[in-house]
């Protein structure tokens, strides 16, 4: 397997961009993958998809260059450990309450010392068992990253505890799902959100971990100058219903 191409920024200090691929098309989501982002978020929560689907997806990824980042909440350790073994890089954990959620997470996808994970070394990410095990077990754990997300009230007071566990790269805001938590659909803008994506950047800073959150690109200046560096800044849905209107637009002003 070729390094994470999140892992490099990461250790670099950059900027990280991803993509939200909405549609189960691996043909859409190489195009995605291929167009530079360093990963394509891929969602399980709200899809529910055959597993030879889902292989391929993380296939297209790969063979686009960037990484997989599958969200994903699972009800045991074994719907972490397949995605992995099929190449997927990243996890992001959506609607999380409580450190412990994360922690079980961290066990499932990381080997000893750092996790508990069950190893089947003849997969994708193991050089499909080509790999020497002492070589996949360290690339295994080096490799893979865990996103945190940040979405329901419950988990406020835990914003510190969650982003000072070892083996969470980030923590990532859904503006959404907050608003909502929050009595307030569609307020995706209110203070109180942005109070929270302040108080998740600081905690991020003080134990070297990534904030982000979804936005448009005109916003990354905004959220990074409150401590943000991992932006989600579009989807294939936004592309083809934007570009449908725009060129319905165009053509109706063309023929007007």
């Amino acid at each position: 397997m070729s390094p994470s191409r999140v892992r490099q920024k990461l250790a670099a200090g950059e900027t990280i961009l991803t993509a939200k691929s909405c549609y189960a098309e691996p043909e859409l989501v190489e195009l995605i993958a291929s167009a530079g982002f360093d990963a394509v978020w891929i969602c399980l929560e709200h899809k529910r998809l055959d597993p030879a689907v889902v292989y391929s997806l993380i296939q297209a990824c790969r063979l686009g260059g960037a990484d997989a980042l599958m969200r994903v909440k699972p009800a045991n350790y074994t719907d972490v450990l397949w995605l992995l073994e099929s190449g997927a890089r990243g996890l992001m954990l959506p609607r999380v309450r409580h450190p412990d959620e994360v922690r079980a997470v961290i066990d499932a996808m990381k080997f000893h010392p750092a996790g508990r994970r069950g190893c089947d070394p003849i997969h994708a990410d193991a050089a499909l068992g080509r790999a020497p095990l002492a070589d996949y077990l360290a690339t295994a754990n080096r490799e893979t990253f865990l996103v945190v997300q940040i979405e329901e009230p419950e988990v406020l007071p835990h914003i510190d505890a969650i982003a000072a566990l070892p083996g969470v790269d980030a923590l990532f805001v859904g503006p959404g799902d907050l608003a909502l938590g929050f009595g307030r659909p569609g307020a995706a803008d209110d203070p109180e959100i942005l109070r929270v994506v302040k108080e998740v950047a600081a905690a991020c800073q003080r134990h070297g971990k990534r904030a982000g959150l979804p936005t448009t690109a005109d916003q990354i200046a905004k959220y990074r100058a409150l401590g943000c560096s991992w932006f989600n800044v579009i989807s294939d849905y936004r592309c083809v219903s934007q570009g449908l209107k725009t060129a319905r637009e165009a053509a109706l002003a063309a023929v007007s």
